[in-house]
């Protein structure tokens, strides 16, 4: 008797296995799609922070800018006014 139920009982146990790893297979599913939406959503948010920071360098780069010609238009404009005034040319 043993030997004819012992198909069956196997049948069922490798049943039972293959549902058990049919579920965790879905939620392995879920779990990856649940991952990239975050990611998305991460590149997103960091795509939006690059965004800003570049805007922010670019103005103080051009504030810089204003700053460093105005210091060498003074120093040239200075030099020029002195070598003038030293040499008597006025």
């Amino acid at each position: 008797m043993n030997g004819n139920h012992q198909p069956q009982q196997e049948q069922h146990r490798i049943a039972e296995r293959v549902a058990h790893l049919e579920t965790a297979i879905d939620y392995q599913g879920k779990a990856v799609q649940d991952l990239r939406e975050e990611m998305r959503a991460g590149f997103t948010r960091n795509d939006a922070e690059f965004v800003r920071m570049h805007e922010q360098l670019m103005k103080i780069r051009t504030t810089d800018f204003r700053i460093l010609l105005s210091i060498g238009l003074g120093t040239a404009l200075g030099t020029v006014g002195l070598v003038i005034k030293v040499f008597g040319l006025l």
